[in-house]
């Protein structure tokens, strides 16, 4: 997800309560909530790509701990640095630890919950997970978190009653939310199947993707042992699968060449759970079903289009060998 739903994510834990168990309580809710995406920068310190990184150790369970743990650290020497005036909370390192470990597991399962995948058990373990459920950036998130955090900081700064109720409450929708898409991504997968399989396919992977305006339509991309194909389910119109189908492209002479000596080609595979080799513009290039035609979607905003980075996604096979 983007780093604004973290945040928010991280600020509706505080506003439930959770802001109250010590002196920077809420700081550790939303520092928490962004600590895992410190791994953007590893390619500047160690010789990882970012591809491969991202979403990897620090977002992994055996990381979270350790972003919980630097988190309050970072705290305490602020503490340390800037006491604070007479009567502020005091600061307790368990209980901050505590909040802020369950801030920073919010940050993976929000990922998760994207097609991107997360690699929950590196470095121990090399899947990739994913719900693909929710699009990167999704409007709705944003609604139930603020308007969760505004009430409840309102009955906070008024000291009425139960202030954390509108926050616990948004909450619960948000949850309620949640499920209810990674339901309707899992029957539009299951849907695509029936239809695939009664078409003598049978699918090694489906994955749909949800646009990010209209969250109850899906794009759906689909594998088999040897080609690739898309389709679109929506509420209205069904199911939709389109006629074509394409040759996966894993058996170019260029690809294997390239994955033998280039690096980054090995990262992208080990990140990608659907590579393809394409033609784009009479050059082969090495992509990934879930995002070669996702941003040639015209329900895809403008804007999104185009400042999305397309070569983290696109790698062409006929460089010369390199990194």
């Amino acid at each position: 997800m983007d780093n604004l739903t973290h945040s928010l994510a991280g600020a509706l834990l505080g506003q439930m309560g959770l802001k109250r168990a010590s002196r920077f309580a809420m700081a550790g809710c939303i520092l928490g909530a962004n600590a895992p995406d410190i791994d953007v920068v590893a390619p500047f310190f160690l010789p990882v790509d970012n591809i491969a990184f991202h979403r990897g150790p620090t977002h992994a369970l055996f990381g979270l701990p350790v972003m919980a743990a630097g988190t309050v650290a970072l705290l305490w020497l602020l503490h340390r640095l800037w006491p604070g005036r007479e009567g502020i909370a005091p600061f307790r390192a368990g209980p901050l630890f505590l909040i802020t470990l369950l801030a920073t597991a919010t940050h993976p399962f929000l990922d998760w919950l994207t097609t991107y995948a997360v690699a929950f058990f590196a470095p121990a373990g090399d899947g990739w997970y994913s719900a693909n459920a929710i699009f990167i950036i999704d409007w709705v998130y944003w609604i139930i978190l603020v308007a969760g955090i505004w009430l409840s900081a309102r009955r906070w700064k008024q000291g009425w009653d139960h202030p954390g109720r509108p926050a616990r409450v948004a909450g619960a929708i948000l949850l309620a939310y949640i499920a209810a898409n990674v339901g309707w991504s899992l029957h539009a997968e299951r849907s695509l199947a029936a239809a695939l399989r009664q078409r003598g396919i049978e699918p090694r992977l489906i994955v749909a993707s949800p646009p990010p305006l209209a969250f109850w339509e899906r794009s759906l991309a689909w594998r088999s042992a040897d080609r690739w194909g898309a389709a679109s389910f929506s509420p209205t119109g069904g199911l939709a699968l389109e006629p074509a189908s394409y040759p996966l492209g894993l058996d170019d002479p260029r690809f294997l060449r390239a994955r033998k000596e280039r690096r980054l080609v090995r990262s992208f595979l080990y990140w990608s759970r659907m590579p393809i080799v394409v033609d784009v513009a009479g050059r082969p290039v090495l992509t990934d079903q879930r995002y070669f035609r996702a941003l040639s979607d015209d329900r895809v905003p403008a804007a999104i289009r185009r400042r999305a980075p397309t070569g983290q996604f696109q790698i062409p096979l006929d460089l010369p060998s390199g990194p």
